[in-house]
């Protein structure tokens, strides 16, 4: 059997009356390249925000790196790595304020936080 890297099915999110993920599956098996190609508004940035924690779905059985999004974010972020396309921030902020930028996208608490960026 395949091990998969993302097994999502019945993915659904919606911002109160605009659906905009309505029950996609997306199923990447590991070790292989994956696109996620669609026309502006189409939810590939959604789609991708909920599969690395960012923000939660609505509904559906998602797993990445074999985590179950729901119950266990915290191992599903510690086994990803996610970067922008673009990063507007990079010459405006210091290196300590980079990493308390990370702490904060790992959902670190905030004692924690300064910890680790010290």
């Amino acid at each position: 059997m395949t091990n998969l890297a993302i097994a999502a099915h019945g993915l659904h999110k919606s911002y109160g009356d605009k659906v905009v993920l309505d029950g996609i599956d997306i199923t990447v098996p590991e070790g292989t390249v994956f696109s996620l190609l669609g026309p502006n508004g189409a939810g590939k940035t959604t789609a991708v925000k909920i599969l690395s924690t960012l923000i939660g779905a609505d509904a559906g059985d998602l797993r990445v790196g074999g985590h179950d999004l729901a119950t266990d974010p915290q191992a599903v972020r510690a086994s990803i790595g996610v970067t922008g396309q673009f990063s507007a921030v990079d010459g405006l902020i210091t290196g300590e304020e980079n990493m308390l930028l990370m702490a904060d996208l790992h959902h670190l608490p905030k004692q924690e936080g300064r910890r680790v960026a010290a």
